[in-house]
């Protein structure tokens, strides 16, 4: 009897003991979180369990690979079923936005998630794409093509431009932390053969550049001179401007850098000037990275990033 009692003792002193070497751990477990969206209504199989319908919302998921699909909800339009792999990882959500068509090659979207590095005090992302090899801008500028892995982000909210010819363009808002990187998977959708740029006609040309070098009655006031170049602010409103000349096209931030390089690396100390959309600059060269050299006033000339002007030879 009182064996049976000193053991019924040091087995209740025992469960808290083995509570806190193994149950803490468990309990302090962090979830994992899920956030779905989409252009028409789908609904949402994790692993072929239903979760619900979009936009879709869940942060007490357990971590781990699943096989997420999404299946849309649509009165007699034809329109393909998403799949895609996710991984869900502790105290992290993980962000699907799709946009989805009856063509595999006309669906788009993106994933987001994070990942932990060991550098604490730096911010990274990466991007992959489908397909290869597309440009990326971040916040305006470019800085390369797919796939592509940015170091020393500075932290906050970022703006990531995906472009390519004969795509649609995605934007993507997303925020960087300092001590992990941002993976960004994309897929961009073709362009409807009517939604490619055609090649610009003369009569077209003339109009640009009379929109560039006449504004027009409802335009308001310019805080700042115009910077159009000589040659620009010659022409006479019917004029065609020599060519070749590039046309500044509307940006994220309302004005385009001028650098003395065809890169960002040197952050605002390679910055020369800055362009305004609608202005009209003579055009020098181009090179395979995806930056044009101009001339922005007489005897002066720098890089633009290509994305955000329109080239006229």
């Amino acid at each position: 009897m009182k064996i049976f009692r000193w053991l019924l003792i040091i087995l209740l002193l025992a469960v808290p003991v083995l509570f806190i070497i193994f149950g803490l751990p468990l309990m302090k477990k962090k979830k994992a979180a899920l956030q779905v969206m989409s252009d028409v209504k789908t609904t949402v199989f994790l692993n072929d369990s239903h979760l619900g319908q979009t936009p879709f919302f869940d942060e007490k998921l357990k971590p781990g690979e699943y096989t997420l699909k999404l299946v849309p909800e649509t009165d007699g339009t034809k329109l393909l079923p998403w799949q895609g792999i996710v991984k869900l990882s502790p105290g992290i959500m993980t962000v699907v936005n799709r946009s989805l068509a009856d063509r595999e090659d006309k669906v788009s979207g993106y994933i987001l998630t994070l990942e932990p590095i060991t550098e604490k005090d730096k911010a990274k992302i990466a991007i992959i794409s489908t397909p290869d090899s597309v440009v990326v801008n971040l916040d305006g500028e470019p800085k390369g093509f797919t796939p592509l892995a940015l170091e020393n982000v500075a932290e906050g909210e970022r703006l990531l431009v995906i472009s390519a010819p004969g795509f649609q363009d995605i934007n993507i808002k997303a925020k960087a932390v300092k001590g992990y990187k941002l993976i960004v998977n994309v897929q961009l959708a073709k362009k409807e053969e009517e939604q490619i740029e055609p090649a610009v006609s003369t009569e077209e040309e003339k109009e640009a550049t009379k929109s560039a070098t006449k504004p027009s009655a409802s335009a308001k006031p310019s805080a700042k001179p115009s910077a159009l170049p000589e040659k620009a602010q010659e022409a006479s409103p019917g004029a065609e401007m020599a060519k070749p000349y590039v046309k500044i096209k509307d940006t994220p931030t309302g004005w385009l850098k001028v650098r003395s390089e065809p890169s960002t690396s040197g952050g605002d100390d390679t910055v020369l000037t800055k362009l305004e959309p609608g202005e009209v600059y003579k055009f020098i060269e181009a090179n395979d990275t995806g930056w044009y050299k101009i001339e922005y006033e007489a005897g002066k000339q720098g890089w633009i990033s290509a994305k955000y002007a329109t080239l006229y030879r």
